[in-house]
Order: C-alpha cells, then structure tokens, then sequence
C-alpha cells in the first residue's frame, strides 16, 4: 500500500491528459448529482447504505466541486465495476479530515482512545454474486495530519473466478468524533492503460546475433508517454530487479536501436529486459512499471524465402512453372532439409499437381523445383491458385514461408479471379475500360465504345432503342 500527501490543486489521478476514459468507475469525483444526505438523495453512479454521511460541495474538503463523506461506521458508499480474475487493478483515491472535524478521542481526551478511521477497501465477487475476497487499500487515522488530501493507492490482482469488483467507502471503529472525506475514486487495468506490451522479440524467443532493437506497444491515449527501458544478461536465474541503470530512459518511440543505446549483444546469452511506462499527468507524472520479458541467443531456425507470386498462363491445357526460393541461416547447426512441399490448393477435383525433383544448392542456399498442373477430365481445366511452402531444417527447428502459382486460361480470367484486381471500384473488364478484356486499355478498346457512343441502351433511359 502507498501513501502520499496530494494538493488539492490536482484531480484524480487519470482524470487528466485526455486519460479519463480508462477509469472504471462512473462519477468517480462526484461530481454529478444534488448535494444532501446519502440514503436520501442518490449520488448518481453510487450506491449507499444507512444516512450517516453527506453527498456535499463545503468549502476547503472537496479537491473540484463537490466530495462525500461519513462520520460512523454503520454507512458506506460503493460501486460495482467490471473485472477479470487474473488482471491485476490500480485503484486509488484520496481521504481527508478537516481540523474543523477532525478525527479524535471522545471529548478530546488524549488518555481515551479513538478508533474511527476512513477506510477505501475493494471486494471481489464471481458471476452468482459471492464475494471471493476483501482487499484494503487505505485508511486515514487521527495521527494523520488534518486539511491535507491524502492519495491511497495500490495495485490489486482479482483472484480466480472473479467476475466484477467492487470499490468501497467507509468508516471503522465505534469511539470517537469527526469525519472523513472522500473524493476522486478511480479503478482501471493497468494491462488496459499504462503497462508496456507485446514484446519483440516475443517474451521467450530464441533470437541470433542479428537482433537490432527492441519494441513493443502501449496504450498511449495522446502519444504523451514516454519510455525507460531496462536490458540484462542473466545467468541461469532470472534477476526482475533490474539493478543496472537503464540502457534508455525518456523515449517517445516504442522502440529503441541497441546499438544507439551502446548494447552489444554476447552470444548464447539470455536477456531479460522491462519497459516501464511513464504518463506525465499533467505535471504529477504517473509510472507504470512493466511486465518482464526474456530472450535467448541462441540458435534459430533458418529464415526463408520462397520467392515471389507468379502468373502462369494455360498452353495446350498444362501449367508448367518453377519454383525458386533462398534462405539464409545462422550457420550454428547444419541445414538437414531445405525442399519446397505442397501448400493449400484451390482447383478443380481432378487437377494433378506434379512437383518434379528439387534442386537444393547449399552453398548458394536455394532451392528450385519445376511443377506442372494438368486435368485430362473434360470440361475441367487446371486452372486455379495454387500454393506450396519452402520448408528448411537445422537443429533449431524448421523455417517456412509460402508462395503461390495462378494458373489461368487468360490474363482477364486471372484479374477475375484475384479480389485485388476484381473490386467494385476496379470490376473486370469495364472498370479498368478494358472493353475487350486483353489486360490493355488501347484504342482497340476506344474503337469498340466509338461503335456504341450514341446508341440507346435501355427504354428506362427515355430514349428509343
């Protein structure tokens, strides 16, 4: 749990710097509704039991316009929020007493004790209403000092089976005087809003030596976040205390070049490393420390290239086309396979798809292979998109990547098949004014509309055909 002493110049804490929205809570300053006594006149957004406390605007204890706030313990204030077991929730809020209503001993005795306090605390309940667990997050006493907001705040994870939360205002104790008061509640995931994620390389990933910077994302509302990044080598425990200094601190991108950040990466190394996200909150800047992700050098699987989309026109009802593709590979393992290997295929029933004998050259690192597609069924003919994968193994594991072969009749029967080619906007043949459909727009297609330029082409134009 955390404590700080908050003016009142500042407002809930993601109430600024257009961040508002990733509060859970409705109303959360209450600033909404008519002021009176709670039980009686409804704070919209809340929910209260019993009447000991005021929905209320008294100068010097509300931080904008209006607060609430208690004197006993037999009421509260609460509100419900959705929640999902296994994130983890930033909830604060800011309590006060006032030296004009201070917690104290009764009849302001010091030998006599007092034990009222001001307490924020959040239950956690599952989908048939039982409440799994009850988290405090902060309490004000009579030894705090009174006319100071003071900001509450900790950061929760809900437990299993949790399907919404419930954030509390109340007081304990049954002996002594005064009041609290309670303004500016918020509740939101730190996964939805502040943290760092989608690490890359991938939390886990075996990497070479090649690997040039580190990213990630963030849900930077107005691209006013900036980013410190810590980077270790680890031995065979993983440190999550990053006690070096930061390899980067104050960025604006969401990445960093090592190189620039004066990295040189070892070999056969392991790297944990953490993004911490800082969001400037309008001068009461607001760190949220990230999630810590690892990395290996190490061997990798080759990478692989299997060359580029082809087109492949019918001749004599046969589609004959070659495949060439390339890899390149760290070189920590021998390559034990490179071939190419029959992808998905969208065809007629009865087309034959022939893969000849591949041609694997492992000093140049290619692969080729020739291919042929026939279809002796009558009627069918062997066009269609057909596609194939580069495979290439070493010890790490296998790289892939696919390509594809259009085997058509025509290049208009190809444009017509590739939604690319064939949109509302770009329809075969007239879109493009290809009247002929020979994949050019030339003056045998000008000839063509001179023949109908002044025709009628249908009653509903009010003309005569």
């Amino acid at each position: 749990m955390k404590r700080g002493v908050i003016w009142v110049s500042i407002l809930c804490v993601l109430a600024s710097g257009g961040a508002a929205w990733a509060n859970l809570l409705k109303n959360p300053g209450f600033e909404e509704g008519e002021t009176g006594q709670i039980g009686r006149v409804p704070i919209p957004g809340w929910l209260t039991w019993n009447t000991n406390g005021w929905h209320h605007n008294d100068a010097g204890a509300v931080i904008d316009t209006k607060a609430v706030k208690l004197w006993w313990s037999d009421s509260g204030i609460y509100q419900d929020f959705p929640a999902e077991a296994g994130h983890t929730y930033r909830l604060s809020g800011y309590m006060l007493h006032t030296s004009a209503d201070p917690l104290r001993n009764p009849d302001s005795n010091p030998q006599t004790e007092g034990d009222k306090t001001g307490d924020f605390r959040v239950e956690w309940y599952n989908a048939l209403g039982a409440m799994l667990r009850e988290d405090a997050f902060g309490q004000i006493t009579k030894n705090d000092p009174t006319d100071t907001w003071l900001l509450y705040t900790a950061d929760i994870t809900a437990p299993p089976g949790t399907a919404y939360g419930r954030y509390l205002i109340r007081m304990y104790g049954s002996r002594g005087d005064g009041a609290v008061n309670y303004d500016n509640a918020c509740v939101y995931d730190i996964a939805l809003y502040g943290q760092a994620y989608g690490p890359n390389p991938a939390d886990g990933a075996t990497v070479d030596l090649t690997l040039a910077s580190l990213s990630w994302q963030s849900h930077d509302p107005e691209d006013v976040f900036t980013f410190d990044v810590y980077l270790e080598a680890e031995g065979p425990v993983v440190d999550p205390n990053f006690y070096s200094a930061p390899i980067a601190v104050g960025l604006t991108e969401n990445s960093v070049t090592l190189a620039d950040a004066g990295v040189t990466l070892m070999d056969n190394t392991l790297y944990t490393w953490r993004v911490d996200t800082t969001d400037p909150n309008n001068g009461f800047p607001i760190v949220f420390q990230g999630p810590v992700w690892t990395f290996q050098i190490g061997d990798v699987p080759p990478a692989v290239d299997a060359g580029a989309n082809q087109y492949v026109w019918l001749v004599n009802g046969e589609g004959h086309f070659t495949l060439s593709g390339s890899y390149t590979d760290d070189g920590k393992s021998p390559i034990i396979r490179a071939e190419y290997v029959e992808g998905t295929h969208e065809k007629a029933g009865a087309t034959v798809v022939t893969m000849g004998p591949q041609t694997w050259d492992p000093a140049a690192r290619t692969v080729t292979v020739n291919v042929s597609v026939t279809n002796s069924v009558p009627g069918q003919a062997a066009t269609g998109w057909y596609g194939f994968i580069l495979e290439v193994e070493d010890g790490a594991g296998v790289g892939t990547d696919g390509v594809h072969a259009g085997v058509y009749g025509t290049c208009l029967e190809a444009a017509m098949e590739d939604p690319a080619d064939n949109t509302i906007e770009t329809n075969w043949p007239n879109g493009h004014g290809d009247i002929n459909g020979d994949c050019k727009t030339d003056m045998e297609d000008l000839a063509l509309l001179a023949l109908s330029w002044v025709d009628c082409m249908t009653v509903k134009a009010g003309c005569t055909p």
